[in-house]
């Protein structure tokens, strides 16, 4: 939702000030983990406005359509998400949530559609739990090795990028052109959970030498303190324990945000921006569906909107006056 409500408010400033471009022909590559792999699978899926009320004409996925996406997978996705404890038993033993109605979702908006198909280049992260290799899942040229990348239908993509251990069961998936070997894919956030860095790998694949810039959205962040005194007798049901919020898992993906972050901004050649926003304790859970929690966070994108409208402004003129690879 908070990057959602970040894309929309900055496709309207460039319309207000009379660029009408999708975002498709704006950024040269669209990388994303979990949610923000479904996000940028959106944002450059080919279809059009005739194919439903969501799509730009341009093609995509509208960025004013997105908040109303996650209104609709939130309150589909996570069943039953207010019956916590219940919930919370059941991951420890399975998977707290089926699959099967997110996959009919993602079927819906993207239909038959493959990753190389996509309407610009595109980098999407999971993890292959049968090889313990990183997958990805990329569109970009042939010049740069497009040609040898296998392709994956869309939805498949979006089903294996956030299928996030403990929440979904792994994503069995086959290449387009090998579908006899299926990947065990999971959330590509159990190693890139800010994807700017990969994303800048691949851009200086995609064109040597260039000055980069690049936009990168967070989806709130909750910073836990763990003193010596609580966990110095946890063993590794706490450390894994789903009331506690993962802990090593919230550990592992804040010290790799953060650390991305860092290095990106020391960067030469390299124009970048990072916006999020802290979220209050037992606020803004990845699978509370319910239409509290998420009014809940399009007031928190909207502070972040209105927090940093000046810097939003920057990045619009950036875009309008054209630079000729924008990354």
């Amino acid at each position: 939702m908070i990057p959602s409500v970040f894309l929309s408010k900055l496709k309207e400033t460039l319309e207000k000030s009379g660029f009408t471009k999708p975002f498709h022909k704006v950024f040269d590559l669209m990388a994303g983990t979990s949610t923000g792999g479904l996000i940028a699978l959106a944002l450059s899926v080919p279809l059009y406005r005739t194919n439903g009320y969501l799509y730009d004409e341009q093609g995509g996925i509208s960025p004013h359509k997105l908040p109303d996406l996650y209104i609709t997978l939130g309150d589909k996705v996570f069943p039953g998400s207010n019956r916590f404890v219940r919930k919370a038993i059941r991951q420890i033993f399975t998977s707290k949530y089926k699959a099967d109605p997110f996959y009919l979702i993602l079927k819906d908006l993207f239909k038959d559609c493959t990753v190389k198909s996509a309407l610009t280049n595109l980098l999407i992260t999971s993890f292959d739990m049968k090889s313990m290799q990183p997958v990805f899942i990329k569109k970009r040229p042939v010049a740069s090795g497009g040609d040898a990348d296998p392709d994956y239908f869309m939805v498949d993509s979006a089903l294996a990028t956030a299928a996030v251990p403990t929440y979904f069961p792994p994503a069995y998936v086959c290449s387009i052109e090998n579908p006899a070997n299926a990947l065990c894919l999971i959330d590509g956030g159990v190693f890139c959970i800010n994807p700017a860095m990969t994303a800048l790998t691949e851009a200086r694949k995609i064109c040597p030498g260039c000055e980069y810039f690049i936009l990168s959205l967070g989806t709130g962040t909750q910073r836990e303190s763990y003193n010596v005194d609580k966990i110095k007798n946890w063993g590794s049901l706490s450390w894994i324990s789903p009331w506690l919020g993962v802990p090593i898992i919230a550990a592992v993906g804040e010290g790799q945000r953060i650390s991305t972050n860092h290095m990106l901004k020391k960067l030469p050649q390299v124009t970048f921006f990072r916006f999020d926003t802290e979220l209050e304790d037992e606020k803004g859970r990845i699978d509370d569906g319910s239409r509290e929690n998420l009014g809940y966070l399009k007031e928190k994108a909207e502070e972040l909107v209105r927090d940093n409208m000046d810097q939003i402004e920057i990045i619009a003129q950036i875009i309008i006056q054209g630079n000729k690879v924008i990354y």
